[in-house]
């Protein structure tokens, strides 16, 4: 099931960084850090606790390639992983997608109202 508006039902094909049965890995378009991307079930779904366990597993198997791939092509020093469940943060998005943000050696990371703060960490 896709949503007309939601960008991550509507992504372009030649956005698609990996790909499996159940997930894609996608470039984030408001990058906080070089490679930032985001890993989509395909199937429309608002929250990780709805996912089924072939799509967790599918996209926890996704997360790791795209750690195993931002360390081979950008170095980092470490990585920040997380999403938002639920319309707390007032996202315009309702699919879930999971942040992989790489973290560089004395680069502060700005998180920014997507996770419902401002601020340096």
């Amino acid at each position: 099931m896709t949503e007309n508006n939601c960008i991550y039902c509507n992504f372009d094909e030649y956005d698609i960084i990996a790909k499996n049965d159940f997930g894609v890995i996608l470039p984030e378009p408001n990058a906080l850090s070089k490679g930032h991307c985001v890993i989509v079930p395909q199937r429309h779904v608002s929250s990780f606790f709805d996912v089924t366990d072939k799509e967790r597993k599918s996209l926890l198997t996704l997360l790791e390639l795209a750690r195993n791939e931002l360390k081979l092509r950008h170095q980092p020093s470490g990585f920040h992983v997380g999403f938002n469940d639920g319309s707390v943060f007032g996202e315009a998005s309702e699919h879930v997608h999971i942040h992989i943000i790489p973290r560089y050696e004395g680069q502060a990371l700005q998180l920014d109202s997507r996770w419902g703060m401002s601020g340096q960490i």
